[in-house]
């Protein structure tokens, strides 16, 4: 069986897509609203595409939907002001202005922020921050934190199926799914302060912390490339001047 091709994220050196995700966190407040962040969130779900991960689409949509249905039903349709007919709809011109712009400012974070999390690779992230002189315990901390996230869903995905099997109702309504909370968060819970036990006593094992090391030389440093360099430096000239915009513009 051929395994899949990495995306381009993936394959790109660590700092680039965490560079890029905080220049669209920023970009998406700094950029004119409602048709700049609009704008940035067409980007990069075409940005998706180019970068050979478009299944990154639909964990983006599952989260950025609910936020657009509540945006819409509370400046769009209760809002205030001047209205506008939209077929059978009459919607609040101000409340709609506001509900694509934050919408479009949520999707694309969101976007961004699952391409970085499915590409993130904790060795190469070390490695490229043993590299680029950080120290061990905050190249590691920094690496352990972006790797707790996938790791902590899938693990509430398989205690909420563990639970299921056993006859636990955590779909329903609202007091079916808060009498199902503790029994779901005890042992998430308690899974993570093991796992966080388990990486602590494997540290001390070897040494992480010895006396007298001040550098550790990394394994397999990633490739800095001229392409990555350029869209770092891209996004953070862009953001300046999105600042320098929203400033003195």
């Amino acid at each position: 069986m051929i395994a899949p091709r990495p995306s381009r994220v993936a394959a790109a050196h660590p700092f680039t897509p965490l560079v890029a995700s905080l220049a669209v966190i920023a970009l998406a407040f700094l950029l004119p609203a409602p048709a700049g962040p609009l704008a940035l969130a067409g980007a990069l779900v075409l940005t998706a595409f180019l970068v050979g991960d478009p299944r990154a689409l639909l964990p983006s949509a599952l989260l950025a939907v609910p936020f657009w249905a509540l945006l819409f039903l509370l400046h769009a349709l209760l809002g205030d002001g001047a209205r506008v007919a939209v077929g059978p709809l009459r919607l609040s011109e101000a409340g709609t202005a506001l509900a694509l712009t934050q919408g479009a400012r949520l999707t694309a974070i969101i976007v961004a922020s699952v391409l970085t999390v499915r590409a993130f690779r904790p060795p190469r992230f070390v490695d490229a921050a043993l590299v680029a002189g950080w120290p061990w315990p905050a190249a590691y901390l920094t690496a352990a934190t972006l790797n707790a996230i996938p790791r902590f869903t899938q693990r509430a995905v398989q205690v909420q199926e563990a639970m299921r099997s056993r006859g636990l109702r955590v779909r329903g309504s609202l007091v079916t799914r808060a009498r199902a909370l503790v029994p779901l968060a005890v042992p998430l819970m308690l899974g993570a302060l093991h796992d966080v036990d388990e990486r602590t006593f494997a540290l001390a094992t070897r040494q992480v912390r010895a006396e007298g090391v001040t550098r550790r030389t990394p394994l397999r440093p990633p490739a800095d490339r001229w392409g990555d360099r350029a869209i770092r430096w891209g996004a953070c000239l862009a953001v300046a001047a999105a600042a320098a915009w929203r400033l003195w513009g």
